[in-house]
């Protein structure tokens, strides 16, 4: 017994406190790949733009000068290996970084999104929640707020309109023992008036 109230315990500071780690790094797939391809072409093609430079100005300072001792061939064959060493980790390095900074950046998107979608079940309850290191922590923030103020404006709603209908019951009640009860019946008009009066639709 004192088992099992340890663990319903647990499961309330669990889902009190909930971990905001996300399970899996391909969080929006062909957004993150297409980002990473854009930027290796990039950088692809400023190494290659390099590699022409080196190449081509050698090849015109070989032309213009005579003090170079050893051949063009020698000297760019010596040059090749480093340039390509070089490239690769530069391609590697660039297509780690941007796939880490895709994943902070996808990630808050498809949070809001699943947010959203939770919203549409008319679930204010589940709050959305994304990483200091993410990007969009205005846009993230004001989502939060958007939906805080929803539910607190929903639940005002719903008090009413449950005071409306414990009125309305009394009222109700009050018939049936011949009393008047006008004035229930007018205090739960006026609270299903102000019921749903904030919103424009």
């Amino acid at each position: 017994m004192p088992h099992a109230k340890g663990r319903a315990q647990a499961q309330t500071e669990k889902s009190a406190n909930p971990s905001y780690k996300r399970e899996q790094y391909w969080v929006d797939a062909p957004l993150q790949l297409q980002m990473v391809g854009f930027v290796l072409i990039l950088v692809s093609a400023s190494l290659l733009l390099t590699a022409f430079s080196v190449f081509r100005g050698m090849t015109e300072a070989s032309i213009q000068s005579r003090q170079i001792f050893h051949s063009l061939d020698w000297i760019k064959g010596s040059l090749r290996a480093p340039l390509l060493l070089a490239s690769a980790i530069s391609l590697l390095a660039s297509g780690l970084m941007t796939l880490f900074w895709s994943h902070r950046f996808a990630g808050p998107l498809r949070v809001v999104s699943a947010g959203i979608a939770r919203m549409r079940h008319a679930n204010f309850v589940v709050p959305v929640r994304i990483r200091v290191t993410d990007a969009h922590q205005d846009f993230a923030r004001e989502f939060q707020e958007m939906q805080e103020e929803l539910r607190k404006m929903l639940e005002s709603d719903r008090a009413r309109v449950h005071e409306a209908k414990a009125r309305l019951e009394a009222a109700e009640k009050a018939f049936a023992e011949g009393a008047d009860a006008r004035g229930e019946v007018a205090k739960a008009l006026c609270e299903l008036r102000h019921a749903c009066a904030k919103y424009h639709v």
